[in-house]
């Protein structure tokens, strides 16, 4: 008979979590106590997540990979610990940039966390912009489709008239004094008298 496996209870883990990993730790910064989670809670995390893909796209669309760093700076400030940045992006640069604050905070956090955040960042960065490439990909398609279609019915149009119908309906028209301008008058006359054309 085989030997059933002991399983770990959900008690003894959380025992050993809450005596042997703290989850909230302080440092002192040049005087100023700073408050450091070790790891995001899942809500958190997803959060995070998003704000770092959210930066990397202006309104526009376009991709701009060079804010994906400094939003990960920010966010581990801004969520590891408890800092409150600016609301300029060019202050905020200044201090993330200016100080060693990112790097004071580094050292107590869960990296193996942070490593994965920024990977599932990369992630939906990739895709939305996979996704972006297959939907322009397929309007231009749609586009190509359409204009295939204008030139088989402009083709249908013309089928069966060669160059000497051509000649002779040039001819037609300008021996009965018909132009551009007779043909754009007619044209607004007729729309005037019927204004849903």
């Amino acid at each position: 008979m085989a030997n059933k496996e002991k399983r770990i209870s959900v008690n003894a883990f959380e025992r050993i979590a809450k005596d042997h990993f703290n989850d909230i730790t302080t440092a002192d910064w040049y005087g100023v106590e700073i408050t450091i989670k070790r790891s995001l809670p899942l809500a958190e995390m997803f959060q995070f997540s998003k704000e770092i893909t959210d930066l990397c796209f202006l309104e526009s669309g376009s991709f701009i990979p060079e804010v994906m760093d400094f939003a990960i700076k920010s966010g581990i400030l801004t969520h590891y610990a408890n800092f409150t940045l600016p609301q300029s992006p060019e202050k905020q640069y200044q201090l993330i940039y200016g100080t060693d604050a990112v790097n004071v905070v580094l050292q107590h956090i869960n990296e193996e966390q942070l490593q994965e955040i920024s990977q599932a960042a990369n992630r939906k960065i990739r895709y939305m912009c996979d996704t972006d490439i297959v939907a322009v990909r397929s309007k231009l398609n749609e586009l190509a489709d359409v204009f295939s279609a204008m030139g088989e019915t402009a083709s249908s149009i013309f089928d069966g008239v060669g160059a000497d119908d051509v000649k002779s309906l040039l001819s037609a028209a300008d021996e009965s004094g018909l132009n551009e301008d007779k043909i754009v008058s007619a044209y607004v006359k007729h729309a005037k008298q019927d204004p849903s054309e």
